[in-house]
């Protein structure tokens, strides 16, 4: 199978690439997809077309859009494999976040830099009021939720790869542990020698 890029406009490119001729008439066919980004997000886009046209695993693009898939998603998976309370969890991002985000877009032409974008937007101001950001556990949490959702859409043949695994999540800075010197452990033994929690003291600062 051949396929060729040509620049549609600043970060938009246009793929084509050949299809198995037509079984009836022989003739040959060929299609064409939009992709966001760089040269090289094209190029890669490409070669994986390619790639799933040679092993047999090739998807034809459809129009269903992130949104629908979604909902499609905790309907079907999300309600039947969680529990209640993650169920509600989940809608909640999906009705307050993702879909007011991300939702519009056809789901097999999803590219990285738009989830990317999302993240940096959220971070930037993403509260559901509009009157500050969201912390990066947060905007992790979404991205946990997206991927989930994309990993099922590549197993029903929806998509051919979950493009949020292609993106590097918002680090969470993890929380710093104050730990006492020996002059400071030692005081506080002291203090606690006239209490009934000597020994409890004692035994957490030497086990750790």
């Amino acid at each position: 199978m051949k396929g060729h890029i040509y620049k549609r406009s600043k970060d938009s490119w246009t793929i084509v690439y050949d299809l198995p001729a037509d079984m009836a008439s022989g003739k040959r066919r060929q299609k064409s997809q939009t992709v966001k980004g760089t040269k090289r997000d094209a190029e890669r886009a490409l070669r994986e077309v390619l790639l799933s046209l040679e092993n047999g695993s090739y998807v034809k693009p459809n129009k269903i859009t992130l949104g629908e898939w979604l909902d499609q998603w905790c309907e079907s998976f999300v309600v039947m494999n969680t529990t209640p309370r993650t169920y509600v969890s989940y809608r909640s991002i999906i009705d307050n976040h993702l879909r007011k985000g991300l939702g519009a877009i056809i789901l097999s032409r999803l590219e990285p830099q738009q989830i990317q974008e999302y993240y940096a937007s959220k971070l930037a101001k993403g509260r559901v009021d509009g009157k500050g950001s969201l912390s990066s556990r947060s905007v992790l949490y979404h991205h946990r939720i997206l991927s989930k959702a994309l990993d099922q859409a590549v197993k029903m043949g929806l998509i051919v790869r979950n493009v949020a695994k292609l993106i590097t999540p918002p680090r969470v800075a993890r929380a710093k542990t104050n730990v006492l010197d020996a002059g400071e452990a030692s005081r506080l033994l002291d203090i606690a020698s006239e209490t009934p929690y000597y020994s409890l003291f004692s035994t957490l600062l030497y086990t750790g």
